[in-house]
């Protein structure tokens, strides 16, 4: 990765400086940046070294980055020029053999370009969605599903070792899950032909009403003939286990699958809710007050006011549940959590981190991402969800109108800090201006100029063998610069928790690739062999490399289109 070489780089003529006196020594324990350069006149990477030292130590800033420069050793560096810019950047312009040898390393490395170890040895579970079973998986479960698996194959790309979980909130004392079994029970008895009425606060989704058919035709009339006393928990069970299964199979067709389904009643059969809230007891983070159990949550985390850990008719709160299954999560040797959550719940973040800090574990390893609103439109015209669906717009039905990889690729188009809007219409066009579809045309593009070379029985030369000093077109040069920052890019996106910025890069690459396709032709009889065999192999590359990057997004990267 090319940070990797410049960073030091900086680092070693900052010290030569100091040692030299051209610095100050407290220089060296500045802070500064080397990304790429915005603006490719004034170089290919840049840092802000010499801005932030000179501000940190009083010193006019072009003479900083004067001192800098002046003992940046750069034999052997993938560097060619180094110029001081404005008010003090100092610039980097990178030799051309460096980038033209690229295409080997991607070439070398194949489907692993792109891959780091900066996360090697952590041990990551991931939850997301974790959607109440009492209703199908909608639109704005399935952005947290497409961010959930995203950070998965990130996480897996940068070495550490990941499991996925989807929470089900399934627990006895679940008004919810009463209220679902009472409105299955009504539609069932509907199904049978029978008078019954969905409660007034239950779901009113057709959902239930299908669910409910399937259960008349399977069990007749037994479910009704029920004993009272047994009735009730028959039906909670067919409704859980009816969703969870619809559930899964909505997430199934949009390419998401988890290691584990954890049940919440699982952990009042063990006994972890009671234990849990027994340690915090003993560990005097709780209290008595109005027959009930309070726990310090304004002392633990700050916030706005003490919690119920159990209710004065003795039934323990979600917030000792939670804290039960968190402590179980890093029982089971996880080094890091990450909870992917709904916006509405910013309030629950300080509630959550106070009982993980209550069983004695580091809060601070349990990372909260709260996700926006996805919002659909057709023709400018906000998209509602349906009553069949209980007022909500299924993730099958999305899907099912623009497909699997448009339905991902928008879901993570831009940052989940943001509410996200896109039009149904626009997401099916086979246009620039539809994303998705622009991304997988870069790879559909390098697809076709291969095939056609192939077609045409012409040897494929190995990026090792090209003669790569023939790449020396200004646009084959910074597409092969684009290339160069594909590592970069997925260490940022995987630190940041933020896929998003693979669907910013990818059209960088497709912006480069397209400008090289138009000026530079591999397959025009007027080409040189060794030109054509250099392009060929950078086609090769940057079809590699945008793989690779729909991979990490889940989204299917076509030969054709």
């Amino acid at each position: 990765m090319i940070i990797d070489e410049l960073e030091p780089l900086v680092r070693g003529a900052v010290e030569g400086a100091c040692q030299a006196g051209a610095l100050p020594p407290s220089a060296r324990d500045c802070a500064y940046t080397v990304e790429p350069a915005r603006n490719r006149d004034h170089g290919d990477y840049t840092t802000n070294a010499a801005l932030t030292i000179a501000s940190a130590c009083g010193l006019p800033p072009r003479a900083a980055a004067a001192g800098i420069v002046e003992h940046m050793a750069l034999d052997g560096s993938p560097v060619e020029t180094v110029e001081i810019a404005g008010p003090g950047f100092i610039n980097f312009r990178l030799k051309s053999d460096w980038l033209q040898g690229v295409i080997v390393e991607i070439e070398r490395a194949g489907s692993a370009y792109g891959h780091n170890i900066t996360m090697a040895g952590h041990r990551v579970l991931l939850e997301f969605v974790s959607a109440n079973p009492t209703g199908p998986i909608s639109v704005v479960n399935g952005r947290a599903a497409a961010l959930g698996d995203s950070l998965r194959r990130l996480f897996m790309a940068s070495g550490a070792e990941v499991a996925t979980e989807f929470y089900v909130n399934d627990a006895l004392n679940s008004t919810q899950i009463d209220l679902l079994a009472a409105s299955l029970e009504a539609r069932y008895r509907q199904a049978l032909g029978h008078e019954a009425e969905v409660p007034a606060e239950g779901y009113q989704g057709d959902y239930l009403i299908r669910i409910a058919a399937d259960l008349a035709r399977t069990y007749g009339a037994s479910l009704a003939e029920l004993p009272d006393a047994e009735r009730p928990d028959r039906f909670r069970t067919l409704a859980i286990e009816t969703m969870l299964e619809r559930q899964r199979q909505d997430l199934a067709v949009f390419g998401v699958e988890f290691d584990r389904w954890f049940l919440e009643s699982s952990l009042y059969e063990s006994g972890a809710v009671t234990s849990a809230i027994e340690s915090m007891q003993v560990a005097g983070f709780t209290y008595e007050k109005d027959g009930a159990v309070w726990l310090r949550t304004t002392e633990l985390t700050g916030d706005d006011q003490d919690r119920v850990l159990v209710r004065s008719d003795e039934r323990a709160t979600y917030v000792a549940a939670d804290a039960a299954y968190h402590k179980d999560k890093f029982d089971r040797g996880f080094t890091d959590l990450v909870n992917i959550w709904g916006a509405d719940h910013h309030g629950y973040v300080a509630r959550l981190k106070a009982g993980i800090k209550a069983l004695g574990y580091d809060s601070d390893r349990c990372s909260i991402i709260l996700t926006q609103m996805i919002l659909l439109t057709r023709d400018g015209e906000l998209v509602k969800g349906s009553k069949r669906a209980g007022d909500v717009i299924p993730l099958a039905d999305l899907v099912e109108e623009i497909g699997r990889d448009a339905s991902r690729y928008y879901c993570l188009l831009t940052s989940y800090e943001t509410t996200a809007s896109f039009d149904l219409e626009v997401a099916k066009r086979e246009s620039a201006d539809n994303p998705v579809y622009y991304a997988q045309y870069a790879h559909a593009r390098c697809s076709a100029v291969l095939r056609r070379a192939e077609e045409s029985r012409l040897p494929e030369v190995n990026a090792s063998d090209v003669e790569r000093s023939l790449l020396r077109n200004p646009k084959e040069l910074e597409l092969l610069r684009v290339l160069a920052e594909y590592p970069r890019e997925v260490q940022l996106a995987a630190e940041s928790k933020a896929p998003h910025r693979l669907t910013a890069y990818v059209r960088v690459i497709g912006q480069a690739l397209h400008q090289f396709y138009e000026e530079c032709p591999a397959l025009k009889d007027d080409v040189p062999f060794p030109v054509r065999d250099a392009r060929l192999a950078l086609f090769r590359a940057t079809r590699t490399v945008v793989a690779n990057l729909l991979g990490l997004l889940g989204v299917a990267a076509p030969d054709r289109m």
